[in-house]
């Protein structure tokens, strides 16, 4: 979505317009089911996480400044959803876990369908130092903008794409060593 519709939707759906608010939430859905179900695993409770999110969502649009911040809000939102899911659930699964869980990662590479390539990426990627990884994760397969990802992480965007680079120099090393013929 182009920035300045997205602009015009954004302040539309801030002065109370469901239709605007369809539109953004058309826009990023998708993306943020992602982000929730490569958490909990489970078809209906992201769904229902999602959903919880984006009324969480409609009910307090005002409170964001700039249509820029509303992707990583929205995260954010998804976020402390998640935790919420697994705080009620302690039954069966440790806050502690939750939270480490959520750090770390799923094993991405057995939910999707990658190619070779890709799936050398991912495991690579696992070997970076802990902040590197977050940050290349919600840039390449999360696909925020650095904008977002600094809201999300608390760091400014020069520290974000200082981090990308850092983060890709590592990985190219990691390949050459590993996978050079």
């Amino acid at each position: 979505m182009k920035e300045e519709l997205l602009k015009d939707i954004f302040k539309k759906a801030q002065s109370g317009d469901d239709e605007a608010f369809g539109l953004i939430y058309d826009h990023f859905a998708g993306k943020i089911y992602k982000f929730i179900f490569f958490r909990v695993s489970h078809t209906q409770v992201a769904e229902d996480i999602l959903a919880d999110t984006f009324i969480k969502g409609w009910q307090k649009l005002t409170q964001v400044n700039s249509p820029a911040a509303l992707s990583a809000w929205l995260y954010q939102i998804a976020k402390n959803n998640i935790i919420d899911y697994y705080r009620i659930k302690k039954d069966s699964v440790d806050l502690a876990e939750v939270e480490n869980f959520l750090e770390d990662e799923t094993d991405i590479v057995d939910e999707a369908n990658l190619t070779i390539d890709q799936q050398k990426i991912l495991v690579l990627i696992e070997e970076l130092p802990e902040e590197q990884k977050q940050i290349i994760k919600y840039k390449f397969l999360e696909e925020l903008e650095n904008e977002e990802i600094a809201y999300i992480t608390g760091k400014s965007e020069g520290a974000i794409r200082v981090i990308q680079h850092r983060a890709i120099s590592k990985l190219k090393e990691l390949l050459n060593k590993k996978y050079a013929q």
